[in-house]
């Protein structure tokens, strides 16, 4: 029973978090940077520009709020494993692969350019469980 109870407390989390990450992301899509910083950056590849601007815009405050729901569930849960922290992460991914499907015509520069956000949150996942495994051991 108590592994049910971890598995909803883990989806409900995970929701809420997917519905935080559209404000985080709309939030840091409003962040202006001046042309002068991308100048160089842009004058190499324009499409790195774009991603760089998104992994510092987007997908570091996403894996911030990834980490800080993680580790605040910690509280509510006494031993999370590898499925809880799956489960929180899995409505924030699948949302944010649905919104990369829907941007059909220029489906490439969008997953070169929310690439990092998936890398970033995969790394954040990688250690959080391996974390566990340690205080679980």
């Amino acid at each position: 029973m108590d592994h049910i109870k971890n598995r909803v407390i883990a989806l409900i989390l995970g929701v809420a978090l997917a519905y935080a990450s559209i404000a985080i992301a709309g939030i840091g899509a409003a962040v202006a940077i001046p042309a002068d910083i991308l100048k160089p950056v842009v004058q190499v590849s324009a499409l790195l520009a774009f991603t760089l601007v998104d992994l510092f815009t987007i997908a570091v405050p996403l894996a911030a709020a990834f980490l800080v729901v993680a580790f605040a569930s910690k509280l509510l849960i006494s031993k999370p494993d590898f499925t809880f922290y799956a489960l929180l992460l899995a409505p924030l991914v699948l949302l944010q692969l649905y919104f990369v499907v829907q941007s059909q015509p220029q489906m490439f520069n969008t997953i070169v350019t929310t690439l990092p956000r998936y890398l970033l949150l995969a790394v954040c996942f990688y250690f959080l469980v391996r974390s566990s495994k340690r205080a679980n051991a």
